[in-house]
């Protein structure tokens, strides 16, 4: 039976913890220090009799490294079976609310400071299929676990993708780090949007240019293809 849960209402930490041997833990959107809000909670999981823990963070962020990485480091220490998952840049940024997807529909534009650096974008639904076997295997993968697609592209890449399967043309438009950041600026916190738009600068100098066989790994099959993804999508606009 659903229970309420919300990071920053302690209140409600309690009941989510009620009975729960194992946590899957989505850090709260947009916040610059989750580790403020998430450590206290997993201290509470742990006296609550949680004993597995499985994190979502980013590719983009290493273990100790800043935001969610903070709590990447923790976890070891206060559960006896955890993972992280690191999955590499959604697929879903093209499809859904993101900035990204609303550019493409209203403009047929993608904007980015990635120049032609390549990201081996996964489908929200591989990670998904990731997660299900950390949390319910015997045994927990006890590491932290990079996801990404079958194929590393640039957003150059991307935008040709969608072009040909949907027949509406798309363009990637590159920006400045410092354009790309002023942009942001109008829609989250200042240290959040300096905080994207490195991510974006450190794609263009080759940091996202990898793909792993994690997804093949721990779910038995490939990881799907963007193009997969927009003909699905496509199909279920139709």
């Amino acid at each position: 039976m659903p229970v309420p849960f919300d990071w920053y209402d302690p209140a409600t930490h309690a009941g989510a913890l009620d009975g729960v041997d194992r946590v899957y833990l989505i850090p709260p959107l947009g916040d610059s220090d989750p580790a403020a809000i998430m450590l206290p909670f997993l201290h509470q999981a742990r006296m609550a009799g949680v004993h597995r823990a499985v994190l979502l963070s980013s590719s983009a962020i290493p273990e100790g490294g800043p935001a969610v990485g903070t709590v990447h480091r923790a976890l070891p220490d206060l559960f006896e079976q955890w993972a992280v998952l690191r999955p590499s840049w959604f697929m879903q940024n093209f499809t859904g609310t993101h900035a990204h997807a609303r550019s493409i529909r209203d403009e047929g534009i993608i904007r980015t400071a990635t120049g032609s650096g390549r990201v081996g974008f996964v489908d929200a639904e591989d990670i998904a299929a990731v997660a299900v076997r950390a949390l319910t295997d015997e045994q927990a993968p006890n590491t932290d676990l990079v996801l990404t697609g079958p194929e590393a592209l640039s957003h150059d890449d991307i935008a040709a993708i969608i072009t040909e399967v949907t027949g509406r043309p798309v363009a990637h438009r590159r920006l400045s780090y410092e354009q790309i950041r002023d942009r942001l600026t109008t829609q989250v916190p200042v240290e959040f949007a300096a905080m994207l738009a490195g991510m974006d600068r450190a794609i263009a100098e080759g940091a996202e240019d990898r793909i792993t066989d994690t997804v093949q790994r721990l779910t038995g099959r490939p990881p799907h293809t963007f193009r997969a993804l927009v003909e699905r999508e496509m199909r279920y606009s139709s």
